[in-house]
């Protein structure tokens, strides 16, 4: 029986756990490396903005 999907969160999560094979270890760690990698472009365009054209706003 498939479980009721109340919003898109839900349905993204069971998508991610699908790609997985339903491991949710593999998941996590891929959801991990993911937000890792975002985190280090982020740092990258903090760098490369320079703070004239935002004021001194930094995400």
């Amino acid at each position: 029986m498939k479980p009721q999907l109340q919003n898109k969160a839900d349905t993204e999560a069971f998508e991610v756990l699908a790609l997985h094979d339903w491991d949710a270890l593999e998941a996590i760690r891929t959801l991990l490396a993911e937000r890792d990698a975002v985190e280090e472009r982020l740092r990258i365009a903090v760098i490369a903005m320079g703070r004239g054209s935002s004021r001194g706003w930094k995400p």
